[in-house]
């Protein structure tokens, strides 16, 4: 959770009241807290359509309270959206990727495929998405192709507006108003990105004469940030608390699966990074001691005191988690496991073609498809006993491809490549066999690269919206930024 900064007392007051249901507010101030934003004089009551949107709260750690879920299962119907939104999903991870992208697929891909297309390709027809990430801070809004066209997602600041709308709320606490903020922005087409960059809460708050409720609103927010300082530490703590002997029992078994890997993917790299996980587990031990004392009669204050050692011990035990999926994804392709070895060959077919769109140039076309060519043949001979040495040769070539549809990317762009990027490592959800092999990176993270560069380099000073992601071939509307 970010403190809260000394900004004005009105737009602290917004945001803590964005918090009430709309009933509790005298009516002209709750609509204009809670719609797109409009002078004062101007906010009228709307008839919802005749057929509102479905809408459904995906929260599997339970970030949201119950009051939180109500209120946007009962305001989003009202919200006037386009006719092409079927379905207005709500997302929120307790922990996700850097990229909230790659998170939000990966959960559609392994829990919601109703949320993808049948191709697998894009987000669903009918459908619009507003995401949060608390773990770091990220939030996103997606779409269908034809809720994209409606909303003019791609049109001049219009993404990055949505997400602007969205973060004066997130960065207080409000999760739920954040999340209906970016439902309303979606429907108002106004809503861009301008210079002046006045959050467009705070004028309406102004025009209904917010300024006079008073600074004690400012303490609620307070009050509101410290509570879910200490709900997410006693939920973390639970969760160490129950994971944190089941590990450590299976460490020994982990760490030989770990050093029993024999195929060239199994580098230097990968070792050193398996042992920077598994010392950091190790090393959790006189954190765990600190941790002692609490229970689940202990205040909240108690865990807002040590919240900064459970969120270190929760953030080193889900390295260790993630890292022991990942090196079991590698073991079961070493050991010739087809479903595991066809995956990978079809992810990095993907990537390929993704490369092949970016080449610009012809004999570079023509190498990449040679590529291509090659995995496919290799996709039809999964349990070939020179499967592994075979594949890790065909990342060692695609490598050098990479690197040249990369420097023609910045070239093309003016762009210089920023010193801070890291390819997915083994303790990441998005790292997959091959990643780091003789320093080789898929397309599809150097284009998310690229992008985050380009957005850098236009504006320093408002971040802009990532809308790429890791996992190949898949080009779904929308993005993702911090906040």
């Amino acid at each position: 959770m970010k403190r809260i900064t000394n900004r004005a007392a009105a737009t602290v007051a917004v945001a803590a009241l964005a918090t009430v249901a709309p009933g509790a507010l005298a009516p002209a101030l709750a609509d204009a807290l809670l719609s797109p934003a409009v002078p004062a004089a101007t906010v009228v009551a709307q008839a919802p359509a005749e057929e509102a949107p479905r809408v459904e709260v995906i929260d599997p750690s339970e970030q949201l309270s119950g009051e939180d879920i109500t209120l946007l299962e009962e305001q989003t119907p009202e919200v006037d959206l386009p006719a092409q939104v079927e379905r207005v999903v709500y997302v929120v991870f307790e922990d996700n990727d850097d990229n909230l992208n790659d998170t939000v697929l990966g959960h559609a891909r392994e829990q919601r495929p109703d949320l993808v297309n049948q191709a697998g390709d894009k987000w669903a027809p009918g459908l619009l998405i507003v995401a949060l990430g608390l773990g770091p801070d990220r939030m996103g809004v997606y779409c269908g192709d034809d809720v994209c066209s409606a909303t003019d997602i791609y049109g001049e600041g219009r993404l990055d507006g949505i997400l602007d709308e969205m973060e004066e709320p997130l960065q207080q606490g409000n999760w739920a108003a954040g999340l209906l903020r970016g439902v309303q922005a979606a429907a108002d087409p106004e809503v861009r990105r301008e210079e002046s960059g006045l959050p467009a809460v705070v004028g309406i708050a102004l025009g209904v004469g917010a300024a006079a409720i008073g600074g004690g609103v400012a303490g609620v927010a307070v009050a509101a940030s410290r509570r879910k300082k200490a709900r997410v530490a006693r939920e973390r703590f639970d969760e160490v608390q129950r994971d944190y002997g089941r590990v450590a029992t299976e460490l020994t078994a982990i760490d030989v699966s770990a050093h029993s890997l024999t195929s060239p993917l199994a580098n230097d790299r990968l070792r050193a990074q398996w042992e920077e996980v598994k010392n950091g587990f190790l090393g959790l031990h006189g954190t765990m001691d600190t941790l002692e004392e609490l229970s689940a009669d202990s205040t909240d204050k108690e865990f807002r005191e040590r919240a900064e050692s459970i969120g270190e011990a929760h953030e080193k035990m889900m390295r260790l988690r993630t890292a022991e999926d990942n090196i079991g994804e590698l073991v079961r392709m070493e050991r010739g496991d087809a479903g595991v070895r066809r995956r990978q060959l079809t992810e990095l077919h993907e990537d390929v073609l993704a490369a092949t769109v970016h080449a610009g140039d012809g004999e570079l076309e023509s190498r990449l498809s040679a590529l291509d060519a090659g995995l496919l043949d290799l996709r039809e001979r999964l349990d070939a006993p020179t499967f592994m040495d075979e594949y890790a040769g065909l990342l060692g070539d695609y490598r050098v491809l990479v690197e040249e549809v990369r420097n023609r990317l910045y070239s093309e762009s003016g762009t210089e490549m920023g010193e801070d990027h890291e390819t997915p490592r083994l303790w990441e959800s998005s790292w997959r066999p091959g990643y780091g092999y003789g320093n080789f990176v898929p397309f599809a993270v150097v284009n998310t690269w690229h992008d985050n560069d380009v957005a850098t380099a236009q504006s320093a000073s408002s971040p802009s919206a990532t809308t790429g992601y890791s996992a190949g071939g898949f080009s779904g509307g929308g993005g993702s930024r911090g906040f």
